[in-house]
């Protein structure tokens, strides 16, 4: 057997036993279940206790408060797990829901930026089910909230006076003119953006009806349900925090303050999850190189590579591209046949990106017909196979961050979005990927880093939607994902459409897996 197929036997095999790891600890800790609430949200109920509370016949006696748990923007309930668990494993029941639009929720968001209250009904479907459900305690409730989730639990705690506290994590950005929410917990990262932590502290402030808000400073009475509080969790950005201990910590302690729930012995922050999804991550990108190379095999080598206009000009022209591409989705998103929210903007971009390189390209005699056509049918066999294992990996691998399964919807925005994006992908390796190995891969890693500073300085003149820079260092993480696989597979190969195949499968796939829905088939 060839060294590459032992190679890539011993690291699938490391992988399938790292992804059992860590599917035992997902099924594991506390008691939790799939749960579908009546407006077909999605849902995952946790529960505290050592036993498996789904199983009693007769409700308990002593039944636990319970927190509504709502996601932010292109989240999802399972990036939430670990604060869901942290909580469930101090005492408290936790409803984590898919709002609509978002994850497995196929019903179509209901609004844009500007609609604070477009949530609204999700959120009090979440917390109508938590009061008449029978194992836990319906009188008792708290919302909990992140980024665009905080926004719509603070809308929400503002029209229901029952409630026993709101907590904001990173976000709540407007104070409606109804109730006064009850004890009001504002807890942000140190490297959020600074119009989050100071639209935060302002809210914060005037809740306790202070000029400016003290952090760590509770304001008001727990009893009366004016207690107020801000605090900045140090050394984590937006989306870190809602995996931090420390975070989880002070929410913990806020609940037994709103509860007036005692606390014995120390909390249980511990999430084991997250140490193994991070050897699942290790062992992934080291099994990307044999997959690499070898679906290279299967699609067959080009004899040689593309001449001409390209190599470290290249990248100029790349960057010239995508910067010319700025000012037509500024005005008008020509993909606004793609039914998602950002992910519009997105594809759109690269289409308009794409478009011209092709174009540039065909006239510079680079891009034929006779070339994208060698060994047509092994190129795409290779390709749907390299996707499939990725899918499959990367499907059981995020448990703890995102679920990247595929309803029917963003299946099929992913088929739409990988064509309009796949002559982007395919300019870009015919006009970098070139000569040896290691100059090749200079080059394409170098074409990545011009398209992530191309999407801040989209972002900067507002053609790109600002959650692009919250999910920035997400982004750079799965380029170089990506950029293993290329390497690899053209290393091998030597064969550009497979390479531009996976890339505009995959990166779409992403978009498609996490931006917020519009549409239902």
């Amino acid at each position: 057997m060839k060294p590459l197929y032992i190679f890539a036997l011993i690291t699938g095999i490391l992988l399938v036993l790292a992804t059992a790891r860590l599917a035992a600890l997902d099924a594991g800790g506390p008691a939790h279940a799939f749960v579908n609430l009546p407006g077909q949200e999605p849902a995952t109920i946790y529960l505290p206790g050592d036993r498996n509370a789904f199983f009693h016949v007769i409700p308990p006696a002593h039944r636990p408060p319970a927190v509504v748990l709502i996601h932010g923007f292109s989240a999802d309930r399972q990036s939430l797990s670990s604060l869901a668990r942290r909580i469930a494993q101090n005492g408290y029941a936790v409803l984590a829901i898919d709002v609509s639009g978002h994850g497995a929720n196929r019903n179509p968001f209901p609004g844009g930026f500007g609609n604070l209250d477009a949530l609204r009904p999700d959120v009090r479907n979440a917390v109508e089910f938590v009061r008449r459900y029978p194992l836990v305690d319906g009188s008792q409730i708290v919302v909990i909230g992140h980024s665009m989730g905080a926004g719509a639990v603070l809308d929400y705690a503002s029209t229901d006076p029952a409630l026993k506290g709101a907590v904001m994590i990173s976000g709540g950005f407007s104070l409606g003119s109804g109730e006064r929410p009850r004890n009001a917990l504002f807890i942000f990262a140190e490297r959020d953006p600074d119009f989050i932590k100071n639209t935060s502290s302002a809210i914060a402030a005037h809740l306790a009806g202070a000029s400016q808000v003290e952090m760590g400073k509770v304001y008001g009475d727990f009893q009366q349900g004016t207690a107020v509080e801000a605090i900045q969790v140090p050394k984590v950005d937006h989306v870190q925090i809602v995996s931090s201990p420390e975070a989880t910590e002070t929410i913990v302690k806020w609940l037994d303050s709103a509860f007036a729930a005692p606390r014995a012995g120390e909390l249980n922050l511990s999430e084991p999850r997250i140490r193994a999804t991070g050897l699942v991550f290790v062992v992934f990108l080291v099994f990307l190189v044999p997959l690499g190379k070898i679906s290279g095999e299967i699609a067959g080598s080009w004899s040689d590579g593309p001449e001409g206009l390209g190599g470290w000009w290249g990248l100029a022209i790349v960057g010239g591209a995508l910067l010319a591409a700025l000012p037509f989705i500024s005005m008008i998103v020509p993909a606004a046949f793609f039914p998602m929210v950002v992910g519009d903007a997105q594809v759109s971009w690269l289409l308009a990106a794409g478009l011209i390189l092709a174009v540039v390209l065909i006239l510079a005699h680079v891009l034929s017909w006779s070339r994208l056509l060698i060994r047509p049918r092994a190129t795409i066999l290779a390709a749907f196979i390299a996707i499939a294992v990725i899918y499959v990996c990367q499907v059981a691998g995020t448990v703890t961050f995102h679920s990247l399964a595929l309803t029917p919807e963003r299946l099929f925005a992913l088929v739409v979005g990988a064509v309009a994006t796949f002559p982007f992908w395919l300019s870009f390796e015919f006009l970098l990927r070139r000569g040896g190995i290691v100059i090749a891969t200079a080059r394409a890693a170098a074409g990545r880093a011009v398209i992530i500073a191309m999407i801040v300085v989209g972002v900067s003149l507002q053609a790109l939607p600002f959650v692009l820079m919250l999910i920035l260092p997400t982004l750079i993480l799965i380029y170089a994902m990506v950029e293993i696989f290329a390497a690899s597979a053209y290393s091998s190969s030597r064969n550009l459409t497979l390479i531009a195949i996976v890339e505009s499968v995959w990166l779409t796939w992403v978009i498609a897996a996490t931006s917020p829905i519009t549409f239902m088939l």
